[in-house]
């Protein structure tokens, strides 16, 4: 996709013209975004229209799926997690007007102050989904002068707006998950992205002077995009920088069918081990093969396509040879990009980190290397001094909670080495 000259220099200046608002906001201590976990049920996947896809109903949460349990909130508190980041389909709060605007908003405090009310502090997670194509990231970032970007920008400092008139520390907004551009190279999305975060930052913190803003690089927000992030022009505002961690993807996404023609064996690879050599080559390609083989839907032409592509994921995951070693490296990047650009630490927050699970209603990660994995990935990220988030607390994939009732997984509380 190309993006002109014009385009990207006009959205920087739109932002720069607001330079002087940032120094406002001095950079604070982060002691509330510690070790959290994102809930994706409550404010997001907005229910539609009978008939209609394009629109949301005027209270688009408000269905069995958007409630969440109180008493899985205690327990998550209790096990010592310390803040929820809350994702937000953003289509409602740039669709719906009037009242019904007004309505929405106030169900994002009603959830706010029940968090609070419990002791943990809150992200605001702006993520958008591709339910209605028209409000999914590749179509809001497709060009920085049209329409939509604007109403973007408008959702981004009304909510700024509402948070900041909490006065609190403990609340953060974050401007945008996983952004990424359709069809370009990572230059070009680093060049747009880094546009349209000036943009977005100065228009909440227009809005909301003191409030913490969380940000984020790039290409789906990983290692790559932070670390090709320029940080200058919020240095001294109250700010936070996030990146995703799911590495190596075949071990975190196990079990997940893609739906791809290029990925057949998606569903079947659900055997590797954290870490890489738990378990001798031979006896994760056997099983592997086992699983494709006894899955009777599969014609034989399937069944070696399947094969043939769960031998190339295997293979590229034993050669990166995935252990704590590993992930070191990965980690020690962001750091190094943090002492290099003069920013503390703790700062950094890992927003999502986590491996799909194995129970009775999805067949993930093997629990033993899934509770490996965590307990490495997060307590190497509390090492060099970052925060993290899991990803997420009650669902069906990656959900930590008990699949008999609204508990918290207790070994994955020993896992992660909670405090509580």
């Amino acid at each position: 996709m190309e993006f002109s000259r014009r385009q990207l220099l006009s959205a920087s200046i739109a932002a720069l013209t607001a330079l002087s608002v940032r120094a406002a906001a001095a950079p604070k201590t982060n002691s509330r975004f510690q070790r959290g976990g994102s809930i994706h049920t409550m404010m997001n996947w907005g229910a539609l229209r009978d008939g209609d896809p394009q629109h949301y109903l005027a209270r688009p949460f408000e269905t069995a799926r958007n409630a969440f349990p109180a008493e899985l909130v205690r327990d998550f508190a209790q096990a010592g997690f310390d803040f929820i980041r809350l994702t937000l389909d953003v289509g409602p709060f740039i669709q719906l007007q009037g009242s019904d605007r007004d309505a929405l908003e106030r169900k994002l405090m009603d959830n706010l102050q029940l968090f609070q009310e419990i002791g943990l502090s809150v992200i605001v997670d702006c993520h958008p989904v591709e339910q209605v194509p028209a409000y999914s990231v590749q179509s809001i970032l497709a060009d920085l002068e049209a329409p939509l970007f604007a109403q973007y920008t408008a959702m981004i400092s009304r909510l700024a707006a509402l948070l900041g008139e909490l006065r609190s520390e403990r609340v953060a907004l974050e401007l945008m998950n996983e952004p990424v551009v359709g069809e370009a190279s990572h230059r070009t999305q680093v060049q747009v992205w880094g546009a349209a975060q000036l943009v977005l930052h100065d228009a909440a913190r227009r809005a909301a002077v003191d409030l913490p803003i969380l940000l984020t690089g790039a290409d789906y927000g990983g290692i790559s995009g932070l670390t090709d992030l320029d940080p200058s022009p919020f240095i001294d505002s109250n700010t936070l920088f996030s990146y995703h961690y799911y590495m190596p993807l075949s071990f975190t996404h196990q079990g997940i069918d893609f739906g791809t023609p290029d990925a057949p064996s998606s569903p079947y690879v659900v055997d590797l081990p954290y870490p890489y050599d738990a378990v001798s080559p031979d006896e994760i390609s056997a099983k592997i093969e086992a699983r494709i083989a006894a899955n009777t839907a599969l014609d034989q032409a399937a069944k070696m396509a399947a094969m043939a592509d769960a031998r190339r994921i295997l293979d590229g995951f034993l050669a990166d040879g995935w252990n704590r070693a590993r992930v070191e490296k990965d980690f020690v990047r962001v750091a190094n990009w943090a002492d290099r650009n003069g920013i503390a630490r703790n700062r950094i927050v890992m927003g999502e980190c986590g491996v799909t699970r194995r129970d009775r209603i999805f067949t993930g990660a093997e629990p033993t290397y899934r509770r490996a994995w965590l307990s490495d990935v997060t307590g190497i990220a509390q090492t060099q001094g970052f925060g993290w988030a899991l990803w997420e607390i009650n669902g069906r994939e990656f959900g930590i909670q008990r699949a008999d009732d609204n508990r918290i997984d207790p070994s994955i509380v020993e896992a992660l080495g909670m405090p509580g």
